[in-house]
C-alpha cells in the first residue's frame, strides 16, 4: 500500500537516526568527556543531513507536476455538486478560521491557483441522488448548447450516469495529460475497479475529502465491551481474525427490554445496529463485487460473485442474525432512530461511515458520548481473506472531464494538482487532526484508534456496480434485502437475474457507444 511504505520509509528514517544516538553514546566516561571536550572545535568531517527534495517539510511527497507549468491566469471552470453538510469545493476567505476542514479547502484552492497560474471559477447544481437526472439533464443541455465544463466533480453515481450517456472525457486519451496514478493521492484499487474496458472517466481520493467522511467502518461501545466481559476487538483485527462470525458471536444475547414493552425499540439495549443499504458494506467488505470488466466483448458483465455459494451463504449468515432479535436494522422507509441507540449509548456495535463521529452529523450525539467509543474496521467473510475491504458510501465526488472541454492537458493539471494539495492539505486536516484523535476519544487507546483508521483508509474499494446503481436498478441492495427479509439467496437471486441482464444490456449499449464502438 503507498500510504503504508510511506510510514515504512518514515520508520526506517527514524531507526536509522536512533542508531546514530545511540553510536554516539557509545564509550567509556573519560572517553565521552574528551569527546565532548573534542567537539567544542567544529569539524570539517561532520556530514551533512541532505533534505530529500521530493518530500515537503511535513514528510509528504510532492507532486511531479513541471515546475515551469503556467496557463497565465486563465479560468478553469468547475461543475460540482451541492453539497451543503460537508463543505468540499469552493471556499471564500470570510468563511475561514472557524474550522480547521474548511480552512484546508481554502488553501488547497488557494495553493491549485498559485501552482498552475490558474482562476477556479465554481458553478453549482443540486446533483445527489434524487437530482441525479437533473444533473445529468443540465450536462446534456450544455453539451447541446456548446457550454463546456473544464471540470466536472460530482456525486459519484451522477457522473457514472454521465459517463454512460457519453458526456465525459476518456482520461486515457488525453495528449499530454498530467494525471500520475502511481501517486499517493490516487488509491491504488482505483484503476483496477474503475477503469471501462482501456477506458477511465473518473477519479477519486484525495482530491474528495468526502471520500473519507464515507469509509464504512465499525464503532464499539468500549465501557458496555468491558461490561459484559467480552475480549478487546483490536488484536483480533491485528490478528486477521476479526470476522463476521466473530462479530455474531460477539452480540449473542445482548439484547434487553430496557423499557418493558415487551418488544424491540429505540429505547432498548441491543447488539448491533445499523440502517438497511449500510449493510452492503457485509458483502464487499468479504471481497465480492457487483459489476466486472466482459472477457466476451461486451463491456460489463454482472460479477460471477454476485450469484456464486459464497453469497448464499453470507445472505443466509445475516438472515439468522438478524432473526436472532439481538440486531436493530432501520428498513427501507423505515423511521428506527439506529444512530440514536448507538449515540446514546444503547448498542455494542454500529455499523456506519465514520463521519457519523463528525461533530457536524446527528447534533454532534456521538462526540457529546460521556463513554469511550473505538472503531474497527468492516469485518472479513472468514480468516482465510487476505485483507480487510473499505466500502465507501456513495456521496463522494468523482472527478471528470466534459467532453468537448477545450483543454484536457489543462484539465488533467488543476485534477492532478487538486489530489496533490488534498493529500498535502485536507487529508491531514480531516484525516490526522479531526479523524484518527478526535473521531476516537478513547485516551488510553489513542494509537489504536489511529492503527485501526490506518488500516480502513488503506483497503478502499471501488465497485462500478454502486456507481451504476441508477442504470442497474440497485444492484447492490438486493442481497442484503433478501438477508433482512430472511430470504434464501440462492431463490432471490435468481428471481432478480433476468431483470438484472436487461439492465446491464442497456447500460453496455450506452457505454459501448460512449467508447465509441
Amino acid at each position: 500500500m503507498k500510504f503504508t511504505k510511506l510510514v515504512s520509509l518514515f520508520c526506517a528514517l527514524v531507526m536509522l537516526l536512533s542508531l546514530f544516538a545511540a553510536c554516539a553514546e557509545t564509550g567509556s566516561t573519560d572517553e565521552t568527556t574528551a569527546d565532548t571536550a573534542a567537539s567544542t572545535e567544529p569539524s570539517a568531517q561532520e556530514p551533512e543531513v541532505t533534505k530529500d527534495p521530493n518530500y515537503d517539510d511535513n514528510g509528504y511527497l510532492k507532486s511531479k507536476l513541471p515546475e515551469d507549468l503556467n496557463y497565465n491566469g486563465e479560468e478553469v471552470s468547475i461543475l460540482v455538486w451541492e453539497d451543503v453538510e460537508r463543505p468540499e469545493f469552493e471556499v471564500l476567505e470570510s468563511e475561514t478560521g472557524l474550522d480547521l476542514v474548511v480552512d484546508a479547502i481554502y488553501e488547497r484552492n488557494l495553493a491549485t491557483e498559485a501552482k498552475l497560474g490558474v482562476k477556479l471559477v465554481w458553478h453549482e447544481q443540486p446533483g445527489d441522488s434524487n437530482d441525479l437526472k437533473a444533473f445529468v439533464g443540465y450536462v446534456q443541455n450544455s453539451h447541446s448548447s456548446g457550454v463546456f465544463y473544464d471540470v466536472i466533480a460530482t456525486y459519484s453515481r451522477t457522473a457514472a450516469s454521465l459517463s454512460a450517456n457519453g458526456l465525459l472525457t476518456d482520461l486515457n486519451t488525453v495528449d499530454n495529460s498530467y494525471l500520475n496514478f502511481d501517486m499517493p493521492w490516487w488509491p491504488e484499487a482505483m484503476l483496477e475497479t474503475c477503469s471501462i474496458k482501456d477506458s477511465l472517466f473518473f477519479v477519486s481520493g484525495d482530491v474528495s475529502t468526502n471520500l473519507l467522511h464515507m469509509m464504512y467502518a465499525i464503532y464499539y461501545n468500549m465501557d458496555m465491551l468491558k461490561n459484559l466481559g467480552l475480549e478487546d476487538p483490536i488484536p483480533m483485527v491485528e490478528s486477521k481474525t476479526w470476522t463476521i462470525d466473530k462479530l455474531i458471536e460477539m452480540t449473542a444475547e445482548t439484547y434487553q427490554d430496557a423499557d418493558q414493552t415487551g418488544g424491540a425499540s429505540d429505547d432498548d439495549i441491543f447488539g448491533f445496529t445499523s440502517n438497511y443499504f449500510h449493510l452492503e458494506a457485509f458483502y464487499s467488505g468479504s471481497g465480492m463485487m457487483l459489476l466486472e470488466p466482459d472477457t466476451d466483448g461486451k463491456v460489463l458483465k454482472i460479477s460471477d460473485d454476485y450469484l456464486s455459494q459464497k453469497t448464499i451463504d453470507l445472505v443466509d449468515k445475516l438472515g439468522a442474525w438478524f432473526k436472532q432479535g439481538d440486531t436493530y436494522i432501520n428498513p427501507p422507509g423505515g423511521s428506527l432512530k439506529n444512530d440514536l441507540v448507538f449515540a446514546e449509548g444503547r448498542a455494542l456495535f454500529t455499523q456506519n461511515r465514520v463521519y457519523i463521529a463528525d461533530a457536524r452529523y446527528g447534533g454532534g450525539k456521538l462526540r457529546q458520548a460521556d463513554w469511550e467509543y473505538g472503531i474497527l474496521p468492516n469485518p472479513l467473510y472468514d480468516e482465510a481473506q487476505e485483507d480487510y475491504i473499505t466500502l465507501l458510501g456513495n456521496p463522494f465526488t468523482l472527478w471528470c472531464i466534459m467532453a468537448g472541454a477545450t483543454n484536457p492537458s489543462m484539465s488533467t493539471a488543476v485534477i492532478e494538482c487538486m489530489g496533490s494539495e488534498g493529500y498535502r492539505k485536507t487529508s491531514p486536516a480531516l484525516f490526522e487532526n479531526n479523524m484518527k484523535y478526535r473521531y476516537t476519544p478513547d485516551s488510553a487507546n489513542k494509537g489504536d484508534g489511529a492503527l485501526m483508521f490506518d488500516i480502513i483508509r488503506e483497503n478502499i474499494s471501488f465497485d462500478l456496480g454502486r456507481m451504476f446503481a441508477a442504470e442497474m436498478n440497485y444492484i447492490s441492495e438486493k442481497p442484503l434485502r433478501a438477508a433482512l427479509d430472511g430470504l434464501s439467496w440462492a431463490t432471490a437471486g435468481k428471481q432478480q437475474a433476468n431483470a438484472l441482464k436487461k439492465n446491464l444490456a442497456d447500460l453496455n449499449k450506452g457505454l459501448a457507444k460512449a467508447l465509441g464502438e
